[in-house]
């Protein structure tokens, strides 16, 4: 089983290399969006875009922490995901042979970073903190430890000092809690059918202007299933769908996006990209009509 994840993660390389994504206008992209784009506080709604691990890679300087959604084969037979979701955290020491970051999320235990070969130490680390309460914790406090010697981030100036340590303190926003909005199934309902079950798509574009479902239920087509915007900025469409596998994508004011709050995702083997899953399960009990 194991071999056939690496198997796949190698494929998904393949397909990533053949459609150009380490061409020359990769590379130049590279010095500019991944150095650029990451760290500028004006780009709007970083927290929804899609990055490639290869990004990772190629930064070229440290950035402000910030929640990101990272599409990564190499993770894959480890998680069995290709889409990942965490908070990034960076450091830039070129010179610098070992980085720990230290904080409230691990009670204070240190953890390795990773270098890439521009010198950025890099983690990202999944949002599952919990708060003496047992809810969803957004308030990190951390600090490095760059070659034994501990340190704030030099790229957040925001900070606090607790039992004589400065710390740097990163807010995990709202919305990357409250607008995961993704797939719903819905239960027995008045419009409902004994071998269907109604499925309930959504995904926050509050920017968007036109945006369609496409999936192999409906033959890819873009201009079949157009959702409707609601106040939040979430679009929403409801379709029904009998028990089975499917495979989906969102198609954002003509530019194609996989659902980014469903880690579920396979290869569509005729086009070779990469799309949304999602598995429509039977009733657990008997069709009941309201």
């Amino acid at each position: 089983m194991k071999m056939k994840k690496y198997f796949l993660a190698f494929f998904v390389v393949g397909i990533l290399v053949s459609v150009g994504i380490f061409g020359q206008n990769a590379i130049d992209w590279i010095g500019s969006y991944s150095s650029n784009e990451f760290s500028d506080p004006k780009t709007k709604d970083n927290n929804d875009k899609l990055y490639y691990y290869w990004q990772l890679e190629s930064l070229k300087k440290g950035i402000s922490p910030r929640y990101i959604r990272l599409l990564d084969a190499e993770k894959y037979p480890e998680t069995g995901k290709f889409l990942n979701k965490g908070i990034l955290f960076t450091y830039e020491g070129i010179r610098t042979e070992e980085v720990e970051i230290c904080g409230n999320f691990t009670a204070y235990r240190c953890i390795p970073m990773k270098k890439n070969k521009y010198g950025v130490f890099y983690t990202i680390l999944q949002p599952e903190f919990k708060d003496k309460n047992r809810n969803l914790a957004t308030k990190y406090l951390y600090k490095y430890k760059a070659d034994g010697l501990f340190e704030p981030d030099p790229e957040n100036q925001k900070r606090i000092e607790e039992d004589g340590t400065i710390l740097s303190e990163y807010i995990l926003e709202k919305k990357d809690i409250e607008n995961q909005a993704t797939v719903l199934i819905a239960e027995n309902e008045l419009n409902d059918e004994p071998d269907f079950r109604i499925v309930e798509f959504r995904i926050y574009q509050p920017d968007a202007t036109i945006v369609s479902l496409v999936g192999n239920f409906n033959h890819w087509n873009p201009e079949l299933d157009y959702m409707k915007k609601n106040r939040d900025g979430i679009f929403i469409f409801r379709k029904k769908l009998k028990p089975g596998e499917y495979l989906y994508s969102y198609v954002v004011d003509g530019e194609k996006t996989l659902d980014l709050y469903n880690p579920e995702t396979r290869i569509r083997y005729d086009t070779k990209e990469i799309s949304s899953y999602l598995n429509v399960e039977e009733r657990e009990k008997p069709y009941e009509r309201p």
